[in-house]
């Protein structure tokens, strides 16, 4: 199946390159090139970009947006989840996001049925745990920000 996403293949489009960079240059070299070029030999074409959600439009947030906005072919961002009207609004403007795809919270996402390829968790630290585990069900592929969770025992239900 080609046209299916796997984790690997997400890992691959978000996490290869973003792992080796400091976020306050992102996919930037010193000079303020483009890392991420077709002749890199760290760039791997897609197919179709992945689609995501994001749950939490704020600075780690934009951080993954910022990406999707430099690399369209790879990322495509068609939803967000984010209690502050102006951070909603703004992160929405800037992909693109129609009023349908845009939520309140997270718990609201989950309301309809997988609409993505994958969910960008980046809601405070006390809220990873509820919106993964609902991605999980909903068979969404998840980048998570860290940590998986502030505490030890829902953290444990990962590693198990």
């Amino acid at each position: 199946m080609p046209n299916q996403l796997s984790r690997r293949n997400l890992i691959k489009a978000l996490g290869l390159s973003a792992a080796a960079l400091p976020l306050s240059s992102w996919a930037r070299n010193e000079k303020g090139e483009r890392i991420i070029l077709p002749d890199n030999p760290l760039h791997r074409p897609v197919k179709k970009p992945v689609t995501a959600i994001t749950c939490g439009a704020g600075s780690r947030g934009n951080v993954y947006g910022n990406y999707s906005v430099q690399y369209p072919d790879q990322l495509d961002i068609i939803g967000v989840a984010e209690p502050i009207a102006i951070r909603k609004q703004r992160y929405s403007t800037k992909h693109n996001i129609p009023e349908s795809n845009q939520f309140n919270t997270w718990e609201d996402v989950f309301k309809r049925p997988k609409f993505a390829d994958a969910i960008i968790i980046t809601t405070p630290d006390n809220l990873h745990y509820g919106p993964c585990m609902e991605a999980l069900k909903l068979g969404y592929d998840v980048l998570l920000e860290k940590p998986i969770s502030p505490s030890e025992k829902s953290a444990a239900i990962f590693l198990s």
